[in-house]
């Protein structure tokens, strides 16, 4: 184990799931998490995790495993990753829109043994990976129940118990590697690591207990979930937004809702949002930061994001298996550089 590895354990001695138990000790009735339908306080949230955790234990899920979680943005996700984590079993978070390939691909890489899918959409997917793949037990459902040979999700629960804790040398979680093509790659994030990840980030974003973070992006990615996203801003008290919609008709009205001031854009979505404010007028004024990344990010489109929305615009480069740059989030204007930033958190 390598020096600046064993820095970080000792700078981050708990893993992520427990450190929801400290969030919650400290910001118990502040609200941790808002969807379409309804809000959790950090107390709540935690309580809700304690249950599902049994639910999952008494379904058999033991530490080591590996559950495919494939949700929108939803307080169910929240809830499911910081359950499993709480666990040690480990996620492997697929996005929304992968179909029959490369969840069977991820199949075969990480043998599963459960699948956690929404509803309807994914149902005769998850029938044919359960029958393909002998290692899948169980599909879980975390919305409609379409199948009885499905689990409905949220019909686990359980009473509080004291599980181990995972090690925070341990593999956290499994993410898609973003910068490949063809069959998908898992890459595994620690406790200690992914912790880091998120709680620099979030002290980069400016991130408070006042702060209102708005998940648009698919979250199982690394960048909506942990740059700072839904970790960074729990970390420290803040209210994070979940919505799998990112048609500026529903999102620019939810900003203005919830007071957001913090949201991550793909260029190409920064540049609907700018159309947008042709003919949308939402309050926007809430908006401090507004992230970019996922793409090159055009000075031109840079320098309107600026003047539409008259908050900070944050370039941010990333890989999931661990490099992350930021420019400065403090800086009055976008600095026309091929450069995204200094490295914040180092690969390897």
């Amino acid at each position: 184990m390598n020096s600046s590895f064993e820095s970080l354990i000792e700078q981050y001695p708990l893993p992520i799931a427990e450190q929801l138990r400290h969030w919650a000790a400290r910001y118990a009735s502040r609200i941790a998490v808002v969807d379409a339908k309804g809000s959790l306080t950090y107390s709540a949230l935690d309580a809700r995790v304690d249950e599902l955790a049994a639910g999952l234990s008494s379904l058999g899920l033991r530490s080591g495993e590996h559950v495919i979680v494939q949700l929108p943005n939803d307080n169910a996700f929240v809830t499911l990753l910081f359950a499993l984590l709480r666990l040690g079993v480990i996620p492997v978070l697929a996005m929304p829109s992968q179909r029959a390939l490369d969840i069977d691909a991820l199949i075969e890489l990480a043998q599963p043994v459960a699948y956690v899918i929404h509803g309807e959409n994914h149902a005769e997917l998850a029938r044919q990976m359960a029958h393909k793949h002998a290692c899948l037990r169980h599909v879980l459902v975390a919305g409609e129940t379409v199948s009885d040979d499905f689990t409905p999700l949220f019909s686990l629960h359980g009473e509080r118990q004291a599980w181990p804790q995972p090690d925070v040398s341990a593999t956290a979680l499994l993410l898609l590697s973003g910068g490949t093509t063809g069959t998908p790659k898992l890459i595994p994030r620690r406790h200690a690591d992914y912790s880091y990840n998120f709680s620099a980030s979030a002290e980069l974003c400016g991130i408070s207990q006042q702060s209102v973070y708005l998940a648009v992006l698919p979250v199982a990615h690394n960048f909506p979930l942990a740059c700072p996203g839904i970790l960074g801003t729990l970390a420290c008290g803040g209210k994070v937004v979940l919505t799998d919609s990112a048609s500026c008709d529903e999102v620019m009205p939810l900003i203005a809702q919830e007071g957001v001031t913090h949201v991550a854009l793909v260029p190409a979505l920064a540049q609907l949002w700018v159309q947008a404010r042709e003919w949308e007028d939402s309050d926007l004024s809430s908006l401090r930061v507004i992230q970019a990344g996922g793409a090159r990010l055009d000075p031109t489109l840079a320098e309107q994001v600026i003047a539409t929305f008259d908050c900070t615009l944050q370039q941010v480069f990333g890989m999931a298996e661990g490099l992350l740059c930021f420019t400065p989030a403090g800086r009055s204007a976008y600095h026309h550089s091929p450069q995204p930033g200094a490295p914040v958190v180092p690969s390897g």
